[in-house]
Parts: C-alpha cells; sequence; structure tokens
C-alpha cells in the first residue's frame, strides 16, 4: 500500500505530518509519500536529526490549491499541486 501525505496543509504543517509519517513509517511496512515543497521537506527533515525511515520518499509539487480556488478549476488546471489551507 501507498499512502500519500499532504505534508504542507493542516495545523502546524509541516512539521506535524513530516513527524507523523516517520513515526509511522516505524510501525509500518507502507510507503509513505509527502506530497509538498520538496526544498522546505527536506529542510524541515533534517532539522530533526533523525534517521529517515526507507519508506518515506518526496514528491515535489509545484503549485499549491488554496481555499479560495474553485475546486473544479484546480483540478483542470493545478496538475502539480498539494492542497494548503490558508486562512
Amino acid at each position: 500500500m501507498k499512502i500519500l501525505l499532504d505534508a504542507m496543509g493542516g495545523d502546524n504543517s509541516p512539521d506535524a505530518a513530516i513527524k507523523g509519517a516517520i513515526r509511522a513509517a516505524n510501525e509500518i511496512e507502507s510507503e509513505i509519500v509527502l506530497i509538498g515543497k520538496q526544498d522546505i521537506i527536506k529542510q524541515k527533515i533534517s532539522e530533526l536529526n533523525t534517521e529517515i525511515p526507507k519508506n518515506i520518499s518526496i514528491k515535489n509539487a509545484t503549485e499549491e490549491i488554496i481555499m479560495e480556488d474553485i475546486p473544479t478549476e484546480a483540478i483542470k488546471h493545478k496538475k502539480d499541486s498539494s492542497m494548503v489551507v490558508r486562512i
């Protein structure tokens, strides 16, 4: 099984998503893919000073889907995106 995780969305992101993914990866055998801005994710991972499990990978998303976007338009036009909630 492959689990895709929007690392850039949600409260305390991307820190909480990355820490949760690392914890889960140590307990399950499934592949976990962190989706979001690759540079930011890699920087946050390096700040943790921890061994990254081999079943975690990163998929770079160059575009964001924000709350103001019309869902059908975002799906059509933002093919390489990560869902980001901004208030």
